[in-house]
């Protein structure tokens, strides 16, 4: 009897962990970066992720960054999130004319991870550049 409890009791500490070994174990890692430039104005931006699973535990990890050089420039770069990672990375540069900008965007899921980035150079009297780039991968 005594031992019947003991394992009873060993069992529903290992519960939770057994419960996660349904989830795909692995690692998966994705960036997607740009840069746009028009006349002395200039704009980049780059987000990479990451995440690793095993039956036991799981981790995530993600870096953001930009960078404009021009007349006026404007950059802002972050990351949020708890369980889900989330970043954003834009820069702009313009001189009240010409103007380039870049803006990253990732998204770290427990199985996956996605980033993209837009970016844009535009010269008075003629069209917008625009042009977009992606990354993707997931845990199989």
């Amino acid at each position: 009897m005594k031992h019947a409890m003991i394992l009873a009791f060993a069992l529903a500490l290992t519960a939770p962990a057994l419960a996660q070994s349904n989830a795909p174990t692995g690692s998966a890692a994705a960036g997607s970066g740009g840069s746009a430039a028009v006349g002395g104005q200039s704009a980049s931006t780059l987000g990479v992720g990451a995440v690793s699973n095993s039956p036991t535990s799981s981790s995530q990890a993600m870096g953001m960054g930009g960078a404009a050089s021009g007349d006026k420039v404007k950059t802002h770069a972050g990351v949020h999130g708890n369980k889900n990672l989330n970043g954003n990375a834009m820069a702009m540069a313009h001189d009240g004319g010409e103007m380039a900008k870049s803006h990253t965007i990732c998204h770290d899921r427990n199985d996956s991870v996605a980033c993209r980035t837009k970016t844009m150079a535009h010269e008075p009297g003629s069209k917008p550049v625009k042009s977009t780039s992606e990354g993707s991968a997931a845990i199989q």
